[in-house]
């Protein structure tokens, strides 16, 4: 199951939450994050921030795997890798999912 297709009515926000990190994110990235258990995700995100500073887009995929391993890679968009990482279990309620960061905004491609 691809969790975005069970958010589409987040077609933009009302409210932005601020991480704890100083990053912002969405309405539906915050229902992404509680229906699906996967908070880690934004704080996976958000570490990785001070090293993609300069980019101004990243597309990050979350894919669970059958053996509830996961992978977490984050391109710019022109399928340019910018970081891959294996996680080695995860609860997470989907298969897939997608969010983009612009401009410091962590956001759900329906919110853009």
């Amino acid at each position: 199951m691809y969790a975005n297709d069970q958010l589409t009515e987040y077609t933009c926000t009302e409210h932005y939450y601020k991480h704890l990190y100083g990053i912002v994110y969405t309405d539906g990235v915050r229902a992404l994050c509680h229906q699906f258990e996967c908070y880690w995700f934004l704080d996976l995100i958000v570490s990785y921030q001070p090293r993609l500073k300069d980019e101004e887009f990243q597309l990050w995929c979350l894919v669970r795997h059958e053996d509830e391993s996961a992978t977490v890679t984050c391109t710019d968009g022109n399928d340019k890798e910018m970081v891959r990482q294996q996680v080695d279990w995860t609860d997470f309620k989907a298969t897939e999912a997608a969010v983009w960061v612009e401009f410091n905004v962590v956001l759900l491609p329906s919110e853009h």
